[in-house]
């Protein structure tokens, strides 16, 4: 018969080793999600991803509420242990904040969309300060740092110096591990942080487009310039387009379909609008001016015929469509933007043109846009395909 502290510890070891599992699961998940590298790999699986993430995050939560009965009693059992009090609190400390921001990003529809924002900064710089403290915890508590630590050593320590501080052999490994998995961290959690604290400009992006003559903005800058920070995505290699190659067609169920070259493109007359951009990950820009012409201008200018339901949007990319119902498209702050804060829209974010639809996430503003198709019937969307919700309203 097991006395009571065995099974107690017992019960500490079986919930450690499987939250840790858990954790190098979600970690590993994580970061698949995070990587703009790998999203045009991983298009296919990537929903599935997200919501297995997302289970075993609910998974890691169970686990650390059957620890809740026995946290005094660990405690307790630690006696004047202070290094592995601070390591129990803190470990608690970046478990509650992965879990919190986790379940305000999971069912982000119900919070405003500032909260999202924040919930998905402070979920990344949980998860960038958390992998490397707990990859060092693994290591130097594991059996083989146990076992290096417990070689043969004189008890007692070796002094340099009288006044120096002591470095034993297991300190030594503590600091070196730690060290090295800091540095292996610090240039992840710095791209992370710094752009919270610096203000975000739109210049500083990638823009191979060699688009002649640029657009110039028409009207005064409205909105005073976007408040947040915008995440490229893409689902193949970003597309470059020249004023020769480049051009807008409306066609399909039309009275008079019709192509735009870049120049003749230029000539329309443009309007602007301020609003803000959601993306169903979680981040927002807010207060974005865009300028530009209105989807429904264009579908009043080629004649839209009665069988026509629905419009089908193409971009650049030759991958990526979209579509909207009629009803959706004749919403007034639906534009075709070539222009954003004032500037052209650089390539990473769509440019030259790209859709803008504020009432939705942000996988309905289709990026490089350069066709739109009046269509009988529904068209299902590429995120669509791969698990996204028709519904993209926010």
């Amino acid at each position: 018969m097991l006395s009571e502290k065995k099974r107690l510890w017992k019960k500490l070891v079986w919930l450690h080793h499987s939250n840790a599992w858990i954790f190098l699961f979600l970690a590993v998940t994580g970061i698949i999600l995070y990587l703009p590298l790998l999203r045009p790999v991983l298009t296919v699986v990537r929903v599935w991803i997200r919501d297995v993430h997302i289970i075993m995050g609910f998974l890691s939560f169970l686990v650390v509420v059957l620890y809740t009965p026995a946290f005094k009693k660990h405690m307790k059992q630690l006696g004047k242990k202070l290094n592995q009090k601070v390591n129990v609190y803190l470990v608690l400390f970046i478990l509650a904040g992965l879990f919190s921001t986790g379940f305000i990003l999971t069912y982000h529809r119900q919070f405003p969309a500032g909260w999202n924002s924040a919930a998905l900064f402070l979920h990344d710089l949980f998860t960038w300060a958390g992998i490397p403290y707990v990859l060092y915890h693994a290591v130097s508590r594991s059996k083989w740092g146990k076992r290096f630590r417990k070689q043969k050593e004189n008890d007692l320590p070796y002094l340099i110096e009288k006044e120096n501080p002591v470095i034993n052999r297991r300190k030594f490994v503590q600091i070196a591990g730690g060290s090295v998995l800091f540095l292996v961290a610090a240039p992840f959690i710095v791209k992370l942080v710094k752009p919270g604290f610096v203000p975000w400009t739109f210049t500083g992006s990638q823009n191979d487009n060699q688009m002649l003559p640029k657009p110039k903005a028409g009207y005064p800058l409205k909105g005073g310039g976007g408040d947040g920070r915008f995440r490229p995505y893409t689902v193949t290699t970003i597309p470059s387009f020249t004023a020769e190659n480049w051009s807008f067609t409306i066609d399909g169920l039309v009275e008079r379909p019709i192509t735009y070259t870049w120049n003749q493109f230029l000539e329309l007359p443009r309007k602007v609008q301020v609003s803000d951009f959601h993306c169903v990950t979680g981040w927002s820009v807010n207060h974005v001016t865009w300028e530009g012409i209105p989807l429904q201008e264009f579908l009043d200018l080629v004649g839209v015929r009665e069988e026509a339901t629905y419009v089908k949007l193409y971009s650049g990319d030759g991958v990526y469509t979209d579509s909207l119902t009629l009803d959706q498209a004749a919403m007034e702050d639906i534009m075709v933007a070539l222009l954003i804060d004032g500037e052209p829209i650089n390539q990473d974010y769509g440019g030259p043109v790209r859709l803008i639809v504020p009432k939705m996430y942000a996988y309905k503003s289709v990026k490089w846009l350069t066709r739109v198709e009046l269509i009988a019937e529904d068209h299902v969307g590429y995120w669509e395909q791969r698990g996204y919700s028709k519904d993209a309203w926010i």
